[in-house]
């Protein structure tokens, strides 16, 4: 299969990447046609070059050239109203105006300031309930039974299964009044 024109453009114009040159040189050492176009194309682009348009030509046929290039280029010349074109953004152009809207929608109530009626009116609001079943303290540091008491040791015992038995000396009874 012989090459096309834009590959072999490319080629000539030394823009082509590996490992497509290498295929791009094995295939023209053994095909005439491809070579033969491949000169071709070297010609005209010199052709091209040294091809030079007097400024008053150009600006005497500058309406005609416009109109060929939109004719060729640009929907055929035709003239299409506002909201019938197709508009596209980038994806950094959308993020920059999400951010922008959400700027100055929080800047709006800090700014102008709401009561509390109209906030709760507008933004979603939330309680925690916060309670020992589910609130969870984690600490960075190691735990040692110093940091627990001895009510607290026992509890953990208790729950493991273990039977603990517990006395005091030499502690005097508090005598009641």
């Amino acid at each position: 299969m012989c090459i096309d024109d834009q590959m072999l453009s490319t080629y000539m114009d030394g823009e082509l990447k590996e490992p497509y040159v290498s295929q791009v040189s094995e295939h023209l050492e053994h095909c005439v046609a491809c070579r033969q176009r491949l000169e071709e194309l070297k010609k005209l682009s010199l052709r091209i070059r040294e091809t030079k348009f007097p400024d008053e030509l150009l600006v005497r046929n500058k309406d005609r050239i416009y109109d060929l290039l939109d004719s060729k280029f640009f929907d055929g010349g035709k003239k299409s109203s506002f909201f019938r074109r197709r508009i596209e953004f980038g994806m950094p152009t959308l993020i920059t105006a999400a951010a922008a809207v959400i700027f100055i929608f929080v800047g709006g109530f800090m700014f102008f300031g709401s009561n509390q009626g109209q906030t709760a009116e507008i933004l979603p609001s939330f309680q925690v309930n916060a309670d020992p079943q589910n609130v969870q303290f984690v600490s960075t540091r190691q735990a040692s039974l110093d940091d627990y008491t001895l009510e607290e040791i026992l509890q953990y015992l208790d729950r493991k299964g273990y039977q603990v038995d517990i006395s005091i000396k030499g502690l005097s009874a508090i005598e009641e009044e």
